[in-house]
């Protein structure tokens, strides 16, 4: 009977170390990658001041500003089609030769000509022969071989270019609303890196909280295994019937194991302190303590309004929602195709050259133009179908993966909630556990003293007494981990939400 109750005692013992090796595997194992900060030596730090420095330090929140900032620039570009284009051009050139129009050809004078000119022959007295002649002549065809000087081989020229779009078939509109979404998006995503810091630094915080009470917890413990092995060590040696040498072998061992979960829970205790000072981008030498964490707040709102809230407030969700905003701006700018565009445009010259006939003339060399273009596509082998109908397939993609993605969040949501649910009444259960077995565990020792009660008695209620302890801790503990994967999941704090309620 004792062989077996030790060796539950044994299991008992193992089964609560678990617990603290994978805590510190896991803690190890999920450090982030973050920006070194300088450390002020023994701060003692709350969680609202990890989460400060958390801020100020991380290297995420850099890139997410880039984002914005690149968004923001995107949406100046987009919103310069509403402006006109200005554009300066100076050109020098010196060709191989001057430009010329070389003219051929001929040309027949008018009839009337011949006939004054022969009137004019006669009246000055010639004969009738020579005035024929001179009449065939002018009615013969006149050739012209010729070459014209256009203009210089060298030449100047500068220009000032206006351009303005007066009608784009909305894709101007399309385009410069997308990049208006894409700055939200970008500041969605910044908010969403903000939420993985705080969500991030109150998981290693609630852990390194954690891993101090199972510390403390340990060496409560060992404190009382050794009381209780110095008590059997007296009663053994003072010829007590009731203890044996085997009673006071098996409180040495068991104060042994205790001894090795102590150092178990200190190793889990180091990890997490490390991976909160890596989260809030301290040197790994760090020194700070934290400060006595405070209870968490019980959840008072119903599963709809967190539901509600989640597809409010949701970064993805706020994310996607945007996104498929774009997809209809898209298809006003694939269909723009369809319709013609028409633009304002104006322009002022100017001509430096030596040469001053031909087309560089004095009239030629200063002036303006100013006008209204059009473009159309008539036909342009079904490629505005084509891209019409791949934005709306866009869109009917994202909007299927935002179907999927407020099921997906709900249901996160649903399951946070119920986990909470379940940890607040173990928290409770096992505090009313913990106050139980304490009585007991004193009870135990009294009787233990006067040798009412046999070794193994005292060593389980010992046990007991841990184990409840432990487990009110592990409850507490998975009940902040709960609330603050459902505030990541709401994307805001449970405690706001449950104040507007």
């Amino acid at each position: 009977m004792k062989s077996y109750t030790s060796a539950t005692n044994y299991k008992t013992l193992n089964a609560m170390s678990s617990p603290l090796k994978i805590l510190g595997f896991a803690i190890l194992l999920s450090g982030s990658l973050v920006v070194s900060a300088s450390p002020t030596p023994q701060q003692k730090l709350a969680l609202a001041d990890c989460i400060r420095i958390a801020l100020e330090k991380h290297q995420s929140l850099n890139v997410s500003e880039a984002s914005v900032a690149m968004a923001e620039a995107q949406y100046q570009q987009a919103m310069s089609a509403y402006w006109p284009r200005i554009a300066a051009e100076v050109n020098a050139s010196r060709a191989d030769q001057d430009r010329t129009f070389k003219m051929q050809g001929q040309f027949d004078l008018p009839p009337a000509l011949g006939g004054a000119v022969a009137s004019l022959a006669q009246g000055q007295g010639l004969p009738p022969a020579q005035v024929q002649a001179i009449q065939q002549g002018l009615a013969q065809p006149v050739p012209i071989n010729m070459n014209i000087k256009l203009f210089d081989r060298d030449m100047v020229t500068s220009s000032l270019n206006l351009t303005y779009p007066i009608f784009t078939g909305m894709k101007r509109e399309a385009i410069v609303s997308q990049a208006e979404k894409g700055v939200k998006i970008a500041e969605e995503g910044r908010r969403k890196t903000n939420l993985e810091i705080v969500r991030d630094v109150k998981k290693y915080y609630y852990a390194a909280q954690f891993a101090i009470q199972m510390e403390q917890l340990a060496d409560d413990t060992l404190e009382r295994f050794k009381a209780l092995e110095d008590l059997t060590e007296r009663l053994y040696q003072h010829g007590s019937m009731r203890v044996k040498k085997t009673d006071y072998l098996r409180t040495k061992t068991t104060t042994a194991i205790t001894r090795t979960m102590r150092s178990e829970a200190q190793y889990a205790r180091e990890l997490a302190h490390e991976a909160l000072g890596n989260a809030m981008g301290q040197e790994w030498d760090a020194s700070y303590s934290l400060a006595e964490a405070v209870d968490a707040s019980p959840l008072s709102g119903e599963l709809k309004q967190l539901i509600d809230s989640a597809h409010t407030f949701n970064p993805d969700i706020q994310q996607l929602k945007l996104a498929v905003q774009i997809s209809d701006d898209q298809i006003t700018e694939a269909r723009s195709g369809y319709y013609p565009m028409i633009g304002f445009q104006a322009e002022v010259h100017d001509i430096q050259t030596d040469y001053k006939s031909g087309l560089t003339n004095a009239v030629n060399r200063d002036g303006w133009t100013i006008g209204i273009g059009m473009q159309w596509n008539l036909f342009d082998g079904f490629q505005t179908t084509g891209k019409v109908n791949q934005a709306k397939a866009q869109q009917r993609k994202l909007e299927s993966q935002q179907v999927l993605l407020d099921q997906g969040v709900a249901l996160q949501v649903k399951q946070q909630f119920l986990s909470i649910k379940s940890a607040s009444t173990q928290t409770k259960d096992s505090q009313e556990a913990v106050g139980y077995a304490s009585e007991n565990r004193k009870l135990h020792v009294r009787a233990y003293q006067d040798e009412l009660v046999e070794t193994k008695d005292v060593i389980e209620a010992q046990i007991v007494e841990t184990f409840a302890q432990g487990t009110h801790y592990r409850s507490r503990y998975a009940l902040e981990m709960g609330l603050l994967s459902l505030e990541y999941l709401l994307g805001s704090n449970v405690g706001e939400l449950n104040q507007t309620r």
